[in-house]
């Protein structure tokens, strides 16, 4: 790959995306980019980390010869990569199922939820996931006390 083709790359990936680009070298190797400090004529300047290590901020100077492509690492929709190449107005199948629904929808749905679902009495016993958690717990600290306590007393009892 090319000087100019990298940088002309780098310009059409969002800022925001940078520190998702992966370099995939010629030798299958991935080096994944946090930030890219210079591209100088014959090499890219860059910190990031080895594919595949947690050990971060490294820094690299790799050979633009030696990459043979990048890869963003995340789900990229396809309005996404048109409007890469100034393309805008493509709605993805995803997009028009993501946008949700309409505040008048939004507002009616919230409205049958709260008339519909009154929670029922709870007679002292927690309804979400960490009370019931918390309870359950405390019903094993509780059991476990008293088989304690019943061992203890046979225990005495044969003094």
């Amino acid at each position: 790959m090319r000087r100019e083709d990298c940088v002309e790359l780098f310009k059409r990936i969002p800022e925001t995306s940078h520190a998702q680009v992966n370099f995939v070298l010629h030798n299958q190797f991935v080096l994944c980019v946090d930030i890219v400090v210079r591209f100088e004529p014959t090499y890219v300047v860059f910190r990031g980390r080895e594919g595949g290590t947690t050990d971060e901020g490294r820094a690299f100077f790799v050979p633009y010869e030696e990459i043979a492509y990048f890869r963003l690492e995340r789900v990229v929709r396809i309005g996404e990569l048109k409007q890469m190449y100034g393309e805008s107005g493509h709605i993805d199948a995803e997009d028009r199922l993501s946008k949700g629904e309409t505040q008048e929808e939004k507002a009616e749905t919230a409205k049958l939820v709260s008339d519909s679902q009154t929670p029922p009495p709870s007679n002292g016993i927690p309804l979400d996931p960490a009370g019931i958690a918390k309870q359950n717990l405390l019903d094993r600290i509780r059991a476990t006390r008293a088989t304690v306590a019943g061992l203890t007393g046979k225990l005495t009892d044969r003094k």
